[in-house]
């Protein structure tokens, strides 16, 4: 029989497959042993729980230090996949990168935003919720045969410059990606163990984010975003802040560059001769009958995502040309 350090509501492994960043700077370096060798002795440890906010230094916007997590789960959470559907006049599209609460850099007493130098790395923990191997997260198929999917962290590349909108959630602001389990513990090691149903325990999660050397002082806003597996639709979202001090490396508070530091330089293409004019083609005329033009048919590229909800289950279609969610199914 399993023993608890934390309280945990049955219900959790039913419910919609969802996660939110608890902390934005988790020193996980004494409770991560801790939730191993308990876990010989099926002792749960949740990292979670508001007893141990104590490893927890900084926080997101608005979240309460050593919070219950239970409300947090309805209230704090942003479900982008099910906001960002338009339901009509009654539920318009809502396309905010944020929760309503999280749209201002707002911090409680006892809950501060995170300070850090340039190039500095820090912890952000979430739960798995029963999600870590893939169940419940969206695909065809239940487990995920593609696991969990990716954690994003996004950022507009310099102080008090804030992403307002999911359509700003992209490869030109991505800061950061990892798999949503890199760094995490799960019980029992078998992987064939998928779900809570099936005995899985899943309650530490980490990932750690590294500012670029060159990042200027200053306010930074961040937004973490959970991808399903096999898809770019963002799923849920938690929006955060870094106050950088100190002086950026290198002068500029541009991202780090992606080219390799030891690649040979690129020539610079030969002028032609100067004698040398390339003839101008005329555009060949239309002809005498044009036919009438094809209007395209809506192409969506990205998957099919389907949404659990605590009472409801929906699909809905990705359109990752326009980021939106563009169409809902209900099961």
């Amino acid at each position: 029989m399993k023993s608890y350090l934390s309280v945990s509501a049955t219900l959790f492994a039913a419910a919609s497959a969802h996660s939110w960043l608890g902390c934005v700077d988790y020193d996980n370096s004494a409770i991560l042993d801790w939730m191993k060798g308990n876990a010989t002795n099926n002792v749960i440890v949740d990292p979670g729980m508001p007893w141990y906010a104590n490893f927890c230094k900084a926080y997101p916007r608005s979240l309460p230090a050593g919070g219950n997590w239970i409300e947090q789960s309805s209230n704090y959470v942003w479900n982008i996949a099910a906001q960002s559907f338009n339901m009509g006049p009654s539920k318009p599209a809502d396309t905010h990168a944020c929760h309503p609460n999280q749209r201002s850099p707002n911090y409680l007493n006892g809950a501060p935003m995170k300070t850090a130098a340039p190039g500095e790395s820090f912890k952000l923990f979430y739960g798995g919720n029963g999600h870590g191997r893939g169940a419940n997260t969206g695909g065809s198929s239940n487990p995920n045969p593609g696991g969990p999917g990716t954690v994003n962290v996004y950022w507009k590349g310099g102080p008090e410059q804030e992403i307002n909108d999911i359509s700003e959630f992209t490869s030109a602001n991505l800061l950061q990606t990892n798999g949503f389990a890199d760094e995490s513990f799960m019980y029992p090691a078998d992987p064939s163990i998928k779900s809570p149903d099936q005995g899985l325990v899943d309650k530490g999660f980490w990932q750690t984010v590294k500012l670029p050397a060159n990042i200027a002082p200053g306010r930074h806003m961040f937004v973490w975003v959970w991808k399903y597996a096999g898809s770019d639709a963002p799923q849920w979202s938690t929006c955060f802040d870094v106050m950088v001090e100190g002086a950026a490396k290198g002068g500029s508070d541009a991202k780090p560059a992606t080219t390799k530091p030891d690649a040979a330089p690129v020539a610079a293409a030969a002028a032609p001769p100067a004698a040398y004019a390339a003839p101008v083609v005329a555009a060949a005329a239309p002809p005498a009958t044009t036919p009438a033009p094809v209007v395209p048919q809506a192409v969506y590229e990205g998957a099919v995502e389907t949404v659990w909800e605590t009472v409801d289950v929906w699909t809905t279609i990705w359109d990752s040309k326009r980021r939106r969610h563009v169409k809902q199914i209900a099961q």
